[in-house]
């Protein structure tokens, strides 16, 4: 008993269990409830990774492990109660922005996760993940989470051949009402949100099963073997070479770039949102303890990925769910990794789940990332045309890419056209400092800063956004604290 004691006086200490209002049951019950709702990645992310040329079981192995490895990083290290994940986007870039699109190969597209993890580390630790969150316009990061939404949509439909080609209008709606898979894929649709819709814990997984099985039913086509000993393959993904061929260099630290700048939007801006939601951002300077230890899982957990071949690891928000379970501590996360570790162990059932299954969750992931826009200004066409030029080409040329490059490109081309490179000009030769905001201010933003500046400025510097999107963020999360948005845990960035 003084043993048992004496274990969990050390738990509490290193944990701060206590400190923190919570008990060793809660962090289990809030790792479960995060995992439930993490755990679809499992079955929809080896299925985007398999269109790139990874196979199915090399895919859930690097999915599960470099999960696991980074939740361990944030639980052990950074103490916190976020679970993380590699992004669906972000293997949607992989495997048709670079791959299918002729780019790169797939050990190429892979090496270039792999600079991505090492770059991210070099940036974590001298800070500049605060610069790089500035240099982009906050219209264009908007329009990329819309964007990446549209493209992860677009490509759950073709999947299941809701969208189809067409030689007179390019593409063209399927056969809805012959074809009884897609039928079923539009019951799963319907299923999945309406248990979103009720808040159900696991909900995504519980629709995914759902409508597997009647797929299964139908063409009786039920798996054969469940589990299995996970193999972990050294498929030679890594080809460092790559980044110095001057043939490749230019696409590959392009993709290199995309996946840090992807990453750092996400981290920042899900970490503040998370430890706002828990409680956990500290009085006085607004800072969140360990913040740094995500970003450092994130790198390790990205390296690990690309080496058994998947995307970089992101933050993931749908951990939003444990937190509300009471989860407020590293206990929270180590317990989501040990789940991640059992699964490895299920990658011939996670194999079996058809794709019927899957593309509703790509569809409404599109869904939520769509809310996004709403924080775009759609009034002023500064704004809009960069947001609206970024959202539109992700899906349109199945590019990241592309749509990131005209975003930033009309983007700089208003910095010059509005005025407000002469404005900072100015600045810089009057007050020897600059604006920053890449626009002609207006009055109606110094008001917003003025009265949130208090509140928005430990946003400001953990993230790099500026004061109307740092006052929204705050008026987000106190409604979250609330409990008066539903389904808070599946409303917010999903890269």
């Amino acid at each position: 008993m003084s043993n048992g004691n004496f274990a969990y006086r050390s738990l509490d200490s290193y944990f701060k269990l206590t400190e923190r209002r919570t008990d060793l049951g809660t962090e289990f019950r809030a790792g479960t409830a995060s995992f439930f709702t993490l755990s679809y990645l499992l079955l929809v992310n080896p299925q985007l990774l398999s269109d790139a040329g990874v196979s199915h079981d090399d895919a859930v192995v690097a999915t599960a492990l470099s999960a696991a490895v980074a939740c361990f990083i944030v639980g052990i290290f950074g103490n916190l109660p976020f679970g993380c994940a590699p992004g669906l986007g972000l293997s949607s870039y992989l495997s048709y922005s670079l791959v299918q699109a002729g780019l790169a190969t797939l050990e190429e597209a892979l090496t270039a996760c792999f600079a991505s993890g090492v770059v991210l580390l070099v940036v974590a630790l001298t800070g500049m993940t605060t610069l790089l969150m500035k240099v982009v316009p906050e219209c264009v990061k908007y329009g990329i989470v819309v964007g990446m939404g549209l493209l992860i949509a677009m490509i759950g439909m073709v999947s299941v051949n809701l969208i189809v080609p067409d030689e007179d209008t390019i593409v063209g709606l399927g056969n809805v009402m012959g074809d009884l898979t897609l039928q079923l894929t539009m019951l799963g649709l319907i299923l999945v949100a309406t248990l979103i819709y009720w808040d159900v814990k696991g909900g995504i997984l519980l629709g995914i099963a759902v409508t597997a099985v009647l797929q299964w039913s139908i063409t009786s086509s039920w798996p054969t073997d469940l589990a299995d000993i996970p193999v972990f393959n050294n498929n030679n993904y890594i080809v460092p070479t790559a980044l110095i061929d001057p043939e490749k260099a230019v696409v590959l630290w392009t993709a290199v770039g995309a996946f840090l700048l992807i990453c750092v939007f996400d981290i920042s801006g899900v970490v503040f949102g998370l430890a706002t939601l828990g409680g956990l951002i500290r009085e006085g300077d607004g800072q969140i303890p360990g913040s740094l230890w995500v970003f450092l899982a994130s790198s390790a957990g990205t390296v690990t990925a690309a080496f058994f071949g998947s995307t970089p690891i992101i933050c993931c928000v749908e951990t939003a769910s444990g937190i509300k379970e009471g989860g407020r501590t590293g206990l929270t996360a180590i317990v989501i990794g040990l789940y991640f570790i059992l699964a490895l162990f299920l990658s011939p059932l996670f194999g079996a789940v058809p794709n019927d299954a899957t593309a509703p969750v790509l569809m409404l992931v599109g869904v939520m990332m769509m809310a996004e826009s709403a924080k775009v200004n759609w009034h002023s066409m500064d704004q809009a045309l960069p947001a609206f030029l970024t959202a539109i080409l992700m899906p349109l040329t199945y590019s990241i890419t592309n749509g990131m490059i005209f975003g930033l490109l009309a983007s700089f081309a208003f910095y010059f056209t509005t005025g407000g490179a002469f404005v900072d000009f100015k600045n810089v030769l009057t007050n020897g400092c600059c604006r920053g905001n890449g626009t002609m201010p207006r009055p109606e933003y110094e008001e917003i800063s003025e009265e949130a500046s208090s509140e928005t400025r430990p946003l400001i510097l953990q993230t790099g956004t500026d004061s109307e999107s740092a006052r929204m963020s705050i008026e987000y999360a106190k409604k979250m604290l609330k409990g008066s948005e539903r389904n808070v845990e599946y409303g917010a960035i999903l890269y």
